[in-house]
C-alpha cells in the first residue's frame, strides 16, 4: 500500500458576511470579507501547489466543495468538511484522506508558507 504526505487547509467559503465575523465588528462586513478572501486565497495559492503533498482544501458550507468555492481555481482538490464542531469536522476529513501523514491548517494565516509546513 503506497502512501502519500497531505496537506489540508480547513476554510470558509468566503461569502459576505459569513467569514471574519468578529473582526467585522470593528472594521465592517466587507473589510472583513476581502481581509479573509484575500488570505485565504493567497494561501492557497503559496502552499497548493507543493509538490511534495498532496494538497486538499476542506470547505464549509459542505455545497461549496462543487466548483472553485470562491477561491478562484484552487490547485487543491475540494472536499467537503461536513456537520459537527470544528473538532468533528477535522477528525472526519482525516478519516475519509487517503493513507499518510497529514497536516491541517487553517486558512486565514497570512504568514504561512510552504517552509512552515
Amino acid at each position: 500500500m503506497s502512501t502519500s504526505r497531505h496537506l489540508v487547509i480547513m476554510a470558509r467559503a468566503p461569502r459576505l458576511g459569513t467569514v471574519k465575523r468578529r473582526l467585522a465588528r470593528d472594521v465592517g462586513a466587507a473589510a472583513a470579507w476581502r481581509f479573509y478572501r484575500t488570505t485565504a486565497a493567497g494561501l492557497v495559492r503559496r502552499i497548493g501547489r507543493d509538490p511534495r503533498w498532496q494538497s486538499w482544501l476542506a470547505v464549509t458550507p459542505d455545497r461549496a466543495a462543487v466548483g472553485s468555492a470562491g477561491f478562484g481555481a484552487p490547485p487543491c482538490r475540494l472536499i467537503a468538511q461536513g456537520p459537527g464542531d470544528l473538532g468533528a469536522r477535522m477528525g472526519r476529513v482525516l478519516r475519509e484522506l487517503p493513507p499518510g501523514p497529514v497536516v491541517i491548517v487553517g486558512s486565514d494565516i497570512p504568514a504561512l508558507d510552504a517552509a512552515h509546513v
